[in-house]
C-alpha cells in the first residue's frame, strides 16, 4: 500500500523526506513517535482503508530525514509539514500524531489552524507542568551522556511495549530498539528538550479534537491524556485497548477507534 519515498526541502533547506500511503480522497498527516519514522503508519493506513490517503513524515534526525544544521523545535518540524503540503498542493488536512508526533501536531495547529481542520491527539499531553518537564529535561541529560541511550534502552521499550518488551521474538519491539539506538542521544535529547514547549501553541479555538489513550499505556499518565483532552474545548476523549504505541502494534484498534470521529467531520470531499 505504500509509495515511494518522497523528498522536499524543508523549512532550512534540510531535506525532509515523507511518505504516501493510499490514494483516497480522505487526506490525513500522520506524525510518528520519538525515534521511529513515517514507515510505522503503513498498518493503520491499511486498516482505514481505500478511502484515505496518508502523509507520513520522516522529522528530522529520524528514518530517512538528515538532522540538518538547526536544533530541531516543535515549530521548526511543524514548518517541515507545512512544507510537504506545499509541495502536495494541500490546504488544509486533518493531522494525527502518537507521543512526541501529538506535540508536533499541536505545533503544526497551533502554528498554522487556518490549515488543520481536525486533530487526532494520540498517547500524549499538552502543556507541561513544572514537575514533569524536569522529569524530561532529566532525561534528556541522561540520554545525551556517554553510553546513556545503552543504558535506558530496555527501560524505554518496557514505557513503549509493557511487558512484550521482553520478547526477544516481537519483531515492533527489535526494530524500535535499533531505531531507538540509531537515532544518537544528542537527537533524542534535543527532541525531549523541545517536547516541553508544547504548551506553547495553544490555541483558544482549536479545530475538532480527538485525544486518544492506550488502556496500557506505560509511558504517558492518564492524568495526562485527560488533562489533554480538558484542556482543548470541545474534544472527545477515548480509550482503545494497547500500550504507549497504539497505532503501531495495534492499527485495526486504532482505526475503529478513530474512524467515527472522522466519519463525522465536514471536511471530506464527497
Amino acid at each position: 500500500m505504500g509509495d515511494s519515498l518522497q523528498k522536499v526541502a524543508g523549512a532550512d533547506g534540510t531535506t525532509i523526506a515523507y511518505r504516501q500511503y493510499g490514494h483516497g480522497p480522505r487526506l490525513i498527516t500522520c506524525l510518528h513517535s520519538l525515534a521511529l519514522d513515517g514507515s510505522w503508519y503503513a498498518p493503520l493506513a491499511e486498516a482505514l482503508g481505500g478511502d484515505y490517503r496518508l502523509l507520513a513524515p520522516d522529522f528530522r534526525g529520524h528514518g530517512q530525514t538528515p538532522h540538518g544544521h538547526s536544533v530541531p523545535t516543535l515549530g521548526l518540524v511543524a514548518q517541515d509539514i507545512a512544507a510537504i503540503w506545499d509541495a502536495e498542493n494541500v490546504e488544509r488536512s486533518v493531522v494525527l500524531g502518537i507521543s512526541l508526533g501529538g506535540m508536533v501536531a499541536q505545533a503544526v495547529t497551533g502554528s498554522f489552524p487556518d490549515r488543520v481542520e481536525a486533530q487526532i491527539l494520540m498517547a500524549t499531553r499538552g502543556a507541561y507542568d513544572e514537575a514533569a518537564a524536569a522529569g524530561t529535561l532529566a532525561r534528556a541529560a541522561e540520554v545525551r551522556a556517554e553510553g546513556g541511550l545503552e543504558q535506558v534502552k530496555e527501560a524505554t521499550m518496557h514505557r513503549w511495549f509493557g511487558d512484550a518488551s521482553t520478547d526477544t521474538t516481537h519483531p515492533l519491539v527489535a526494530r524500535a530498539r535499533n531505531q531507538f539506538l540509531g537515532a544518537g542521544g544528542a537527537t533524542i535529547a534535543e527532541y525531549f528538550e523541545a517536547m516541553v514547549t508544547v504548551g506553547d501553541f495553544q490555541l483558544d479555538s482549536p479545530p475538532p479534537t480527538l485525544v486518544v489513550g492506550g488502556d496500557d499505556d506505560r509511558s504517558t499518565p492518564r492524568a495526562a491524556i485527560e488533562q489533554l483532552a480538558t484542556s482543548i474545548p470541545g474534544a472527545e476523549l477515548h480509550y482503545a485497548a494497547g500500550g504507549h504505541l497504539i497505532a503501531f502494534d495495534n492499527p485495526s484498534e486504532v482505526a475503529a477507534t478513530v474512524r467515527p470521529f472522522l466519519d463525522g467531520l465536514d471536511c471530506w470531499t464527497t
